[in-house]
C-alpha cells in the first residue's frame, strides 16, 4: 500500500526586513529533506506521527501569491511577518487586498500575523520603543480577520509555538474531514523513521 503524505501550501509574506529565513531556517532543520526553487520551498516531514510535504510560497504581498497559481490552487495557510521596529511593515495589509487572496483561492485556512523582534531574535540589544506595539498587532490581526496574533522575540521557542499552532490546527481540520484516511496516514508515519518531528 503507497503511504499516504498530507500536502499543505503555506503562504509566507513578508517585507525584506520581516527577516523571512528565520521561518525557512527553522523547518529546514526540522525537515526530513527539502528542496527551493524561485521562492518556493518543500519541506518533507513528521508533525504527531503524519507525513506532511510543506510547500511553501514566499512573497511580499498577497498579489504576489495569486500570481503563483500556476504553481498553487489553493492555500492551507497564510502567515503574514512583520518587522516590530518598522512601522510600514504593517500597513502593507489590508482588509481588501486579502479579500481578493481569499476570494481568489477560495480560502479558509488558518491566518497568522506575526510581530518579528528582529533585535530579540538574533540576541541584540534592542531599541527603546518599537514602532509596532501589541495593540497594534492585534488591531491589524481584527483588521484582516485573522485567527491568530503572535510575536517572535525567541527563535526557537516562539516558532516551535508558531508552526505547532498552524499544523495542529491543518491536522484537525484533516482528522475531521477524512478521519480513516488521518488514521491510515498516522500509522505509516509511526512505522516510518521519526527524525524531522517538530
Amino acid at each position: 500500500m503507497k503511504d499516504i503524505i498530507f500536502s499543505i501550501n503555506l503562504g509566507l509574506i513578508g517585507t525584506e526586513d520581516s527577516k523571512l529565513e528565520i521561518f525557512i531556517d527553522y523547518l529546514k532543520e526540522m525537515a526530513l529533506k527539502y528542496s527551493s526553487k524561485n521562492l518556493i520551498y518543500e519541506f518533507f516531514l513528521q508533525y504527531e506521527g503524519i507525513p506532511i510535504k510543506l510547500r511553501i510560497a514566499i512573497a511580499n504581498e498577497f498579489e504576489d501569491l495569486i500570481h503563483k497559481n500556476e504553481y498553487f490552487k489553493h492555500f492551507d495557510a497564510i502567515i503574514i511577518a512583520v518587522n516590530l521596529y518598522n512601522i510600514n511593515s504593517i500597513s502593507n495589509y489590508s482588509i481588501q487586498s486579502f479579500s481578493d487572496f481569499r476570494n481568489f483561492f477560495n480560502f479558509n485556512g488558518i491566518s497568522v500575523l506575526v510581530g518579528v523582534d528582529t533585535f530579540l531574535v538574533f540576541q541584540k540589544e534592542p531599541p527603546n520603543k518599537r514602532n509596532i506595539t501589541e495593540f497594534n498587532l492585534i488591531q491589524k490581526t481584527k483588521e484582516l480577520e485573522f485567527l491568530y496574533c503572535l510575536k517572535i522575540q525567541d527563535k526557537k521557542k516562539d516558532l516551535t509555538d508558531l508552526f505547532n499552532k498552524v499544523l495542529n490546527y491543518i491536522n484537525l481540520k484533516l482528522k475531521f474531514l477524512n478521519p480513516e484516511l488521518f488514521k491510515r496516514a498516522k500509522s505509516n508515519g509511526e512505522e516510518s523513521n521519526g527524525r524531522g518531528s517538530l
